[in-house]
């Protein structure tokens, strides 16, 4: 004689199907999200316009700052001259605060 347990037919207890169908479209959600890269940042804190001169994957471009105002560059790694003539690499995720003709990364 075979004894039949009450709850054979469902073996995990709960309705996994709904909780995996959850925690794949977070998981794509996850990996979407972590494609998109961050930006270096540089902010102008000086009374006149500064530029800065970036090589990003072999281009140079001149980013020309007024007075005050921030800009969002350098989103996958890049070289940039500051101001004073200083060379830095960049990651992507810095800030560059220029103030009173020179430049400070944070």
């Amino acid at each position: 004689m075979q004894r039949q347990l009450p709850f054979a037919g469902n073996r995990g207890g709960g309705d996994t199907g709904n909780a995996m169908k959850r925690f794949l479209i977070v998981l794509a959600a996850l990996a979407a999200t972590a494609g998109s890269a961050v930006s270096a940042t540089v902010v102008n804190k000086d009374s006149e316009p500064r530029t800065l001169v970036v090589t990003e994957g072999g281009n140079k471009t001149e980013l020309s700052l007024n007075p005050g105002e921030t800009m969002e560059f350098c989103a996958s790694g890049c070289f940039v001259t500051l101001p004073n003539g200083d060379r830095e690499a960049l990651t992507g995720a810095e800030t560059i605060e220029i103030k009173n003709g020179g430049a400070s990364i944070h």
